[in-house]
This record gives structure tokens, sequence and C-alpha cells, in this order.
């Protein structure tokens, strides 16, 4: 039965490219025929907006993998392990395994659906603001780091893995990670471990554990999922049922605050201003979260860029740029809100538990006490 291993694994991860040697389709015409994927996938975004996570999917809970499988469908040099793969799935086109064809159907279906439903849900947030699809991509990354690790639980299933990193472009010896790998997850993770003057490197591999290739994993998903595609018409009624509800949730941290008061910056913000101040050179998404948090309380973009004077490799032009962009002074003129407590927790920017869920909350509820004491 052609390509059915692959069926159970594409209905946990849609995301995978080898899904247009499974599937041909013309995706419009699929999607108008399985509403219900597209149903599915305005949940998914929902909740991201929430940011929540929506586990109801068409995911296959089928153990079958054949690793082992002694049917003469291999012809790789490492027979079921997928080391040195390159995504041809030659190996799984002339599978001679028998399954029952009720069974063989439901694989298929639930891969299918389940592949509509995930395009459907890029589809949806490529057409909202930034900041819902970034939302979108930190939750299903954490959604399918939550898979995998699963899976890693279960030694017949560590190809899976292999796979998954093989298709995220991944280089991977055993659980090392290859130094151009390393560098590229590292730049956006916010922890001294991660960075690679600390860490032991053999013939370009940095050593590296079985958790922190799937941290890896995770970050470099993260950056597939944000990365926009062609929208449709098909999910338009989505996208505008889900814009009304994005308006109302980012209103609720563009009342006045007032004049700015540095001393009710929450701990994150504290640190970070901090970080910079002594010349320390913070990731991207450290600078984002500064930069977009004092413009939303009312510091101006001359101001901002005086902060980052003292960052080592402070370049006045291409921080003039990215900060007005932030500001949405350029580009589609949508200013960006600041990143939720969630999302700091996720990029290790949050150093501390402030027992709320926006950086902006801590800020407005500071600045309450302090006006009536």
């Amino acid at each position: 039965m052609k390509y059915l291993p692959l069926f159970p694994i594409l209905a946990r991860y849609p995301f995978l490219r080898i899904s247009s040697r499974v599937f041909s389709f013309d995706v419009e015409e699929e999607l108008r025929k399985f509403p219900d994927a597209i149903e599915t996938a305005k949940r998914i975004v929902d909740k991201a907006i929430d940011g929540k996570i929506e586990y109801e999917r068409f995911t296959d809970e089928s153990e079958f993998f054949c690793l082992g499988c002694e049917e003469n469908c291999y012809d790789c040099r490492e027979k079921g392990t997928l080391e040195n793969c390159d995504l041809c799935m030659g190996c799984f086109e002339n599978c001679s395994l028998y399954y029952p064809r009720e069974a063989f159907e439901r694989f298929f279906a639930n891969a299918k659906l389940s592949l509509l439903t995930y395009i459907a849900s890029r589809m949806i947030v490529s057409a909202m603001e930034d900041w819902v699809r970034m939302r979108y991509a930190v939750n299903e990354a954490s959604y399918y780091s939550k898979l995998l690790r699963e899976d890693v639980e279960e030694s017949g299933k560590v190809p899976i893995v292999r796979l998954v990193a093989i298709d995220l472009g991944a280089k991977l010896k055993g659980w090392n990670m290859h130094v151009s790998t390393f560098v590229k997850v590292s730049a956006r993770i916010r922890d001294d471990k991660w960075r690679l003057v600390n860490r032991r490197l053999k013939n370009g591999y940095v050593e590296t554990t079985k958790s922190e290739v799937l941290r890896g994993l995770e970050e470099l998903l993260r950056m597939k999922l944000f990365e926009k595609v062609p929208s449709s018409e098909v999910v338009n009624p989505a996208v505008e049922e889900l814009s009304k509800k994005a308006k109302r949730e980012s209103e609720k941290f563009t009342m006045d605050l007032g004049e700015v008061d540095l001393n009710c910056l929450p701990p994150c913000m504290k640190e970070i201003l901090s970080e910079l101040q002594r010349g320390m050179n913070i990731p991207h998404t450290a600078r984002f979260a500064i930069t977009s948090f004092l413009l939303n309380i009312g510091m101006s973009v001359d101001e901002i860029i005086g902060l980052f004077k003292a960052a080592p490799d402070f370049d006045e032009e291409k921080t003039r740029y990215q900060v007005e962009h932030i500001a949405g002074e350029r580009g589609k003129g949508a200013e960006y809100t600041s990143p939720s407590c969630d999302t700091m927790r996720t990029y290790n920017n949050c150093v501390s538990d402030c027992r709320v869920s926006h950086p902006l909350v801590y800020y407005k509820k500071c600045k309450s006490k302090r006006k009536k004491s």
C-alpha cells in the first residue's frame, strides 16, 4: 500500500514537506469539500489569539511505523533510521505491508484532514496582523514539540524525530547538532548555555542533548510557522470573524497609559534595559520586546534609539528603521503590541513570576497603585 507508513506521521505532523509527495490536490477545492478542516483551523487560531493551544485535531494515535520492517521496500544505506535521508520517500512508495482497507482509509483520511487543517490555519493567520501570526507560531511550535517529546520517549519512534529534523533543515549526527544548525537556533534563545563559546565542538558538531535537540527543533518550527503563505477567499469568513476578536484583544493594551513611568517597568523589561545599558548584545526577541513595550507606554522613537546606543553592534540607521517599523511608521503602518508573558517565557525573556498575563498589565497595575498612594 503506497505511502502507508507515512499517513499516521502526517496526521501528527502535517507541516512536513513530504506531504506534497503523498498528496496531490487542489487546496481550495478540497477545503470547500471539507469545511470541518476550516472549522478546526479556526479554533486553532482562535485559541492562539487567547494564548492557548487547541488539542482537538485530526491526529492519528496509531503507533504504527515500519521500523525494522522486513518487507522489501527499503533501499536506503541505513534502513529505517532515516540517517542521511534526502526525503525522497522512495523507500515508502512500494510498501507491501497489508492492512485492512478500513484501517488504510482511516489513516489516509486523518492525514488528509490534518494537512488541510494545517494549510487553512496558515492561510488564516497570514491574512491577519503579525502579532496573531507570532502567537500562532509560538503555540503551534509548542504543540508539535510536545508530540515530538512523546515520540522520543518511545524508542521505535526516534526516526520520526529525525524526519522532522531533516525537514526543518537541521543537521544532526546522533543527538549532536551541526554548528550551523546550533548557531541558527541559539541566536534566538536567551540562555548562556546556548552560547557557542560555552559548548564543546567536535568535527563540526556541537555536543547537545536529546532535550536540547528537541528545543532547537521547536525554535526552527516556530520560524517556519511565522512565515506568511498565500491566503484564499475560502478562509475569508474565518479571517473576518477572527480579526474582530483580534482587534478586541489588541485594544486591551492600547488605552491611555499616561506619562511614562520607568519605575513601573516589569522585571523582564528592567532586565533587558539593564543589559542594554551594560552594553550587552541582547537577542532579537528581547530587542523586539523592549522596543514594542516602550513604544506602547509612550516613549518616542528617538528616546528608544538612544537606549540602544550602548549595544555593541549599534547601527543608528538600522536601529531607526527597525524601531520605526515597530512603531508603525514604516511598512503597513500598524504599531506592534509587546509580547505576552507566555511569549516572553517561550524565549526565556521572563525573569520573574509576576502573576499577570502581559507586561503591559503589570505596568498599568503599578501606575494605578502609585497614583493612589
